[in-house]
């Protein structure tokens, strides 16, 4: 069965997360025409607020930094527009679970959503033009082609139906590393690309990451500011949702550890969270878990991040992967990341008009 023929924009970001959401609002400023795919129903990535009964959680990226002039011009938008908010000056750490707590605060501000994380990505989505970005979001990309000297994403399609296809003059990945070589792998594009860039790609993993949320009928054990950080062990954080501000009754956020997660996680999900709830009996406390759910990341935290804010494996097309392996680790990171790349491919399209 054939695709149907391509509709055609300046660029193609995949993910919506917030590199790929940075990366679509340079492009707009350049005057390019974008279309941003998500194959969630929702934007944000891992920026993820989720309800859990009557309990409003994070569950994927629990707060953020600013440390660099051109993110700290978004987040002073998003705190003027009331999306975002200081949350404090650091946590409190372990070393193991068995340690004694030392102290939080290191004099440099923890930022969260208002209302949870998401509220950031939505922030910046709210501000794109309309008439230059469009977001679709259910819709996921099953392949990336080069063709006459542009690029072909071909749309996942359901039975029966005939694939879509969008063509641009570049592309963006923004999504996980594995899932952009599995792109190109699916095109039939890595034999095109540049061997050096994807060999840099191929050496990017990612730890995975569960992340259970716990309701609970009373205040939990989590001293305040409402952050825990281990420094080994099976469970790296855990945040309080009530104590952070976004939930209304008391509810945790436990994250496994990169080796714990990765050693379980085609396990039964009943017994990883049996599990985590014990080894976090402390926090919980004598308080009763009232509702809880259990969330499994396949690429929560990147193992390695390259050092610039892109990887190119094509000139012509222009073609770039960027995100949370890129420039710096975590929120802050993949923003630039996405800045950075946005910008280099505004110039690039913008030139070759």
């Amino acid at each position: 069965m054939s695709a149907t023929t391509p509709d055609h924009v300046d660029a193609i970001v995949i993910g919506a997360g917030i590199s790929g959401l940075a990366a679509a609002s340079e492009l707009a400023q350049a005057g390019c025409r974008t279309i941003v795919l998500e194959k969630s129903r929702g934007i944000g990535g891992r920026m993820a607020t989720r309800r859990v009964g009557a309990a409003v959680c994070d569950h994927g990226a629990q707060f953020f930094t600013v440390r660099t002039r051109a993110f700290g011009a978004t987040v002073a938008d998003a705190q003027a527009a009331g999306a975002v908010r200081p949350w404090c000056d650091g946590f409190s750490r372990l070393a193991d679970a068995a340690a004694a707590l030392e102290s939080a605060g290191d004099g440099h501000a923890r930022w969260c959503g208002t209302r949870g994380m998401t509220d950031l990505p939505k922030r910046l989505a709210a501000g794109l033009p309309e008439n230059l970005v469009e977001i679709r979001t259910g819709v996921r990309a099953a392949a990336v082609g080069i063709v006459a000297g542009g690029v072909m994403v071909t749309l996942e399609a359901k039975e029966g139906e005939v694939p879509r296809v969008l063509g641009a003059r570049g592309l963006i990945l923004s999504c996980p590393v594995p899932q952009s070589l599995d792109l190109f792998a699916a095109g039939h594009a890595l034999g095109a690309l540049d061997g050096a860039a994807v060999e840099t790609l191929r050496g990017i993993d990612y730890d995975p990451c569960f992340a259970l949320m716990l309701v609970l009928d009373r205040p939990s054990q989590v001293p305040p500011p409402g952050g825990l950080q281990f420094a080994s062990g099976p469970i790296s954080w855990i945040g309080d949702n009530l104590q952070k501000g976004i939930s209304t009754v008391p509810a945790l956020t436990l994250h496994g550890s990169g080796d714990f997660s990765r050693e379980r996680f085609d396990a039964d999900p009943a017994s990883v969270t049996a599990e985590l709830e014990s080894l976090a009996a402390a926090w919980i406390g004598g308080a009763t878990i009232v509702d809880r759910s259990l969330q499994r990341w396949k690429f929560a935290q990147p193992r390695v991040i390259v050092p610039a804010p892109l990887v190119s494996p094509s000139a012509t097309p222009p073609i770039a992967c960027c995100g949370d392996a890129f420039k710096g680790p975590r929120v802050e990171g993949a923003a630039c990341s996405g800045q950075a790349t946005g910008r280099w491919m505004g110039r690039l399209l913008v030139d070759g008009r």
